[in-house]
């Protein structure tokens, strides 16, 4: 610390020398001038810092006052509240006052009633108050016509350009339907045009869903008559199968039938004596014939089947037919 104070104080020192080639009472002059700007410096820097201090009070002041003067309102309204409070009080007491008869004048024919229980006693000062109030009504009174009459004047002048100005309307309003007829054709309600610009965007799109509808309901129309289609075709293709499956059945034991029928001929011509051989071996080549013939056209059948079934249609496979005893 102590070293740096020197450094300090070597520095002001060598600032406080005047520079060579320099004019000293120039220096002089520029050192009075600095001096003064920090004296400067520092009261600005002191009135900133009261005006500061001033302003926190202002505005802490401004807050009291508002206070104060919700307090004081509050308070005022409920002396208000309290003094018509105590004059309605004061109003229910009865009060007897005692007047002489000289202190008595009737306003009617000058002329005291023998009653007097219906009668309002006034002071005089309040009759004065309440002649002069009449004479300002009165005056009121003619004012109010004066202004009565110029409102009538103005009444009738609005009236007379009302119905002008209706007229232009009316002229407008016809040339603007002469316009359209001659642009359109026909009348055109603005109204309804303005809603439909408007709703322009609303209605694209409910035309673009209705369009979108209408495409997947005719794709849909044309996939059901596919579909319709498919199944007719497979309902006739397994009648076809079944009708195919019965006709193998029925040549299968036709061929069961025929080879036992074989059999029992060769076993007869080996029992038997009297037919000739060449009758003999002709109903053999008949029969194997006829067996060979059933046999392709079980094959014929059974290959037209396995094609259905490739197809991808359902064979149901009827029982077989008793062939005949």
């Amino acid at each position: 610390e102590e070293d740096l104070d020197d450094d300090e104080e070597e520095d002001e020192q060598e600032e406080e020398m005047c520079p060579p080639g320099c004019d000293p009472s120039l220096y002089e002059r520029v050192c009075e001038l600095r001096e003064k700007r920090l004296d400067q410096e520092e009261v600005v820097a002191e009135m900133t810092r009261a005006v500061e201090a001033l302003r926190r009070e202002k505005e802490g002041l401004s807050k009291k006052e508002k206070m104060i003067d919700t307090a004081l309102k509050q308070a005022e309204a409920e002396i208000q509240t309290f003094q018509t409070f105590k004059q309605q009080r004061l109003n229910e007491i009865e009060v007897i006052v005692t007047l002489k008869m000289h202190q008595i004048t009737c306003l009617i024919d000058g002329r005291l009633p023998p009653d007097l229980s219906h009668t309002i006693v006034f002071t005089n000062a309040g009759l004065s108050q309440l002649r002069s109030r009449i004479d300002e009504l009165k005056e009121e009174k003619e004012s109010l016509r004066q202004d009565q009459k110029e409102l009538r004047r103005a009444h009738v002048t609005l009236t007379k350009k009302n119905k002008v100005k209706e007229d232009r309307l009316k002229e407008l309003e016809a040339r603007a339907r002469e316009v359209q007829k001659l642009k359109f054709g026909q009348e055109v309600d603005l109204e309804v045009l303005e809603r439909m610009s408007v709703n322009r965007a609303a209605e694209e799109l409910r035309e673009q869903l209705r369009q979108v509808d209408e495409a997947n309901a005719k794709e849909l129309r044309a996939w059901k008559k596919q579909l319709d289609s498919a199944a007719a075709e497979l309902s006739q293709a397994t009648k076809d199968n079944t009708d195919k499956l019965e006709r193998v059945a029925e040549l299968t034991a036709r061929q069961h039938r025929l080879e036992k029928e074989l059999n029992s001929t060769q076993s007869r011509v080996v029992t038997e004596v009297g037919p000739s051989k060449e009758k003999m071996k002709a109903e053999r080549e008949q029969l194997v014939s006829l067996v060979k013939l059933q046999a392709r056209e079980m094959e014929a059948l059974k290959a037209e089947i396995n094609m259905l079934r490739r197809k991808g249609g359902h064979v149901y496979t009827p029982a077989p037919r008793p062939g005949p005893q």
